[in-house]
Parts: C-alpha cells; sequence; structure tokens
C-alpha cells in the first residue's frame, strides 16, 4: 500500500492511498465470505450457497462494496493512528473507479479536516492597561439623578414651546413615498424629548412645537434599523403636538431615601455610601471583565493558527441551539422571534460568525497553552471551582458537586486555571 499525505489551506489534508490488486483481493475475499454467510437462494441452506452460483445469481455487486467500505475503514483509521493525524470530522471520499475496473486495485482520496497547528506569540508577561475604579463625586450625583428622575411627576406645561427635558404627547403616522407604512402610526404618544428613543432627527424637529400645533418631520432611517424595507429610506412623518409636560423632580432629603425601600438605608449620607459601595463593585467588575478580555485578545492576536471553518460553523450552530433554546418559552420558533427584530436566519448567522471564530481562536489557543505548560487540575482547583459555582447558584459547594460530576466541569475548570495563571503573570499598564 503506498499512501502520500498533502497539507492543503483551512486546516486540511489529503489522504491520497493506492491499494494494490494483490491487498485489495484479500478484502475482496472477506467480503466474498461475509456476503456468502447470509446468502439465501431457493434449494440451497443459508450461508451454504456456492460461489459460481451466487455470482451468477446476484454478481459482484456487493461483494466489491463490502470489499471497498472495509478496505477504507481499515487503512483510513490505521494511517491516522500511524501518521498522529488529529481528524476533526469524517473525511470526503473519492474512488479511483476506473482503475478499479482495469486492475482490480483500489486507489482513494480522503479530505479530511484537521486540527490546526498553532504557533503561540507571548501569552506570559503581557502588557495591558486596566481601566480605574475609583468613584467619582460626579458618578454619584448622576445616579442619583437618575434615582430622583425615576420618582417624578409629570406636570402640564401651560404655556411655552416644546424643549430638551419636556415629555411630548402626540399623534404620528410616517409616509414613505406619500404611502403610510406599517408601525408608523401612533395616537398620545409620550416620548421625552433628547431621549433618542425615535430616529436620529425626529426629537430634535419637535423642539419649538406647541400644543395642537401640527407638523410634518422628514427624517432618514438609519441602515442598521431592523425593518428590512426601510433602512437608509427617507420618510415623512405628520405630528400633532397635544400636550407639553415637565419633569418636577421631588426633593433629595431623607424622606426620598424612604421611598426606595433599601435594606439599612435611610438618611442620605447612607444613601450615598450605598451607591458608592455598589458603583466600586460595578467599576470593579466592568474593569476585570475588560481587562481579562483585553488580554485574552493579545494573547490570542499574537498566535498563527488557521482556523478550520468545520470549526467556527459548529460553535454557530451550537449559539444557535442556545438562543432557540430560549425562543422555547414564548412558544414561537427562533426565525419568528427574528423576524420580530427585523432579521432573517442568515442574517443571524452572517452576525454571529466573527464571534464564534473569536470563541473558537480562544479556546484553540488556551489549549495549546495548557499542553505547552503541561497545566493540569489538581484537587484545590475542583474546590476552588466548586465555591465559585456555588456563590453563583446560591448553593453549597457539596450539592453542586452531586449535581455536576467533575467530569463535566473539569475542562472548564482546567480553562479557568489557565486564564488566571495568564492573568496573574500579566504586566498592568
Amino acid at each position: 500500500m503506498n499512501v502520500n499525505i498533502e497539507k492543503i489551506p483551512g486546516s486540511k489534508v489529503v489522504i491520497k492511498v493506492d491499494i494494490t490488486s494483490e491487498e485489495f483481493k484479500e478484502y475482496y475475499e472477506e467480503a466474498f465470505t461475509k456476503v456468502l454467510e447470509t446468502a439465501e437462494v431457493k434449494g440451497f441452506r443459508k450461508g451454504k450457497v456456492p460461489r459460481s452460483i451466487y455470482l451468477q445469481r446476484f454478481g459482484e455487486g456487493k461483494i466489491y462494496q463490502e470489499a471497498i467500505d472495509n478496505a477504507l475503514n481499515k487503512t483510513y483509521f490505521k494511517i491516522l493512528d500511524e501518521k498522529n493525524i488529529q481528524a476533526l470530522a469524517n473525511p470526503e471520499i473519492d474512488i479511483d473507479f476506473e482503475k478499479m475496473d482495469a486492475d482490480k486495485s483500489l486507489s482513494y482520496t480522503a479530505t479530511v479536516y484537521v486540527y490546526p497547528e498553532i504557533e503561540l506569540g507571548d501569552y506570559f508577561g503581557v502588557e495591558v492597561e486596566k481601566e480605574s475604579t475609583e468613584v467619582t463625586e460626579e458618578e454619584i450625583q448622576k445616579r442619583i439623578d437618575a434615582d430622583l428622575s425615576s420618582k417624578a411627576d409629570l406636570e402640564l406645561v401651560e404655556e411655552g414651546t416644546l424643549e430638551k427635558g419636556h415629555t411630548a404627547v402626540f399623534d404620528f403616522e410616517g409616509f414613505k413615498d406619500d404611502v403610510p407604512f406599517e408601525g408608523g402610526k401612533a395616537e398620545n404618544y409620550t416620548l421625552e424629548i433628547g431621549s433618542g428613543r425615535f430616529i436620529p432627527g425626529f426629537e430634535e424637529q419637535m423642539v419649538g412645537m406647541k400644543p395642537n400645533e401640527e407638523k410634518e418631520i422628514e427624517v432618514t432611517f438609519p441602515e442598521d434599523y431592523h425593518a428590512e424595507e426601510l433602512k437608509g429610506q427617507k420618510a415623512i412623518f405628520k405630528v400633532k403636538l397635544h400636550e407639553i409636560k415637565q419633569k418636577v423632580l421631588p426633593e433629595f432629603n431623607d424622606e426620598f431615601v424612604t421611598t426606595l425601600n433599601l435594606e439599612n438605608v435611610k438618611t442620605v449620607e447612607e444613601y450615598k455610601d450605598y451607591l458608592r459601595e455598589s458603583l466600586a463593585t460595578e467599576k470593579k467588575a466592568a474593569s476585570d471583565n475588560k481587562f481579562e478580555y483585553d488580554l485574552l485578545q493579545k494573547v490570542c492576536d499574537a498566535a498563527k493558527v488557521e482556523i478550520p471553518e468545520l470549526l467556527i460553523d459548529q460553535r454557530k450552530e451550537s449559539m444557535l441551539r442556545q438562543e432557540e433554546n430560549r425562543a422555547k418559552p414564548y412558544n414561537i420558533s427562533f426565525e419568528q422571534l427574528l423576524a420580530y427584530q427585523g432579521m432573517t436566519l442568515d442574517q443571524y448567522k452572517e452576525q454571529i460568525t466573527e464571534p464564534a471564530r473569536q470563541d473558537v481562536l480562544r479556546e484553540l489557543v488556551l489549549n495549546k497553552i495548557i499542553e505547552v505548560e503541561k497545566i493540569t487540575l489538581e484537587e484545590e482547583d475542583f474546590q476552588k471551582g466548586y465555591q465559585n459555582l456555588a456563590e453563583m447558584y446560591n448553593q453549597d459547594p457539596e450539592t453542586i458537586e452531586q449535581q455536576i460530576p467533575r467530569d463535566r466541569v473539569a475542562y472548564h475548570f482546567l480553562l479557568e486555571k489557565t486564564i488566571n495563571l495568564i492573568k496573574e503573570k500579566a504586566i498592568i499598564k
């Protein structure tokens, strides 16, 4: 048997195999014996049909098919094992039937995706910036203003015109090429001017209107607008303003603080301390997440690897299955859920291609680091991992371990340990 292996772009290998007629004859004989064991011909007991009678009745088709299947299975997997080829999927097989007809040999080509070769760049001692977690007085005041605004009353503005910060109560109807479009009409709609909830330019053109005034507003829908037929299109909205309202904020005092129903927070000072602590926790989590993302992005960018499209497609399918499961409680298909967002399934798949590629790249690089650094899990790694899961799900670690056995979380814990090692050795600028 002659074997030739060629690497081709896309993390694939082409395995060309030539099995001589003498070698293939052995597979043929094995196949013939196996076929005869189950052959049934009237006048003969099962398994006792003479070869000549079988060939006369049925020909060699089934025998050759059995011989080919046997030869492919034995030689292909033997080659993978001997040449240490890590195949990612079943191969595409191309058999040279003309050659077989000519000399009774078997020549075939197997093209298969393989685990990619990975050349790591720097992964320990990588420099990364980390955002500050300091809480400023401005941030605290912004959160106070938001809470005050959420408790504000709306009072009617008797005189004057519509201004930014006012709330408008109005009717509107949208037209494209003088034809009303679906979803473009509402009555007594409430909108805070300056909130940015409407199409760019719409709210700005309402500024200065008076109650009972009618106006035509011209806008252009954004290119990323959810409704496909309106993306980038010009439209006219006919608007009638009914009322102008403005927010009247409550006084910021201890009485207001009690309305927020926060545990052990009764005074203005206690409320500010609470906000400072909450913001610090939020900013630390955001800073840690961004630090890890930026660090791993640098590590992945430094690596050289050609990602097989197969792995990206598999990750996309996994992401798609997750989203489909999220749609099930609503008793609608995922395609219907996408339609409500103005998106098709093909558009969604295109949208998740890059995130899927990044996920695969990150996992490939981390796996290579695990291999190079010979990282393994110790008992304390399992204890730490289960403790983290217990805190996440608000259960004790023993219960979590009973529900999720070690073999199901070992790989996840190993990746976490590797990421933590990379973070510990990083240089924070």
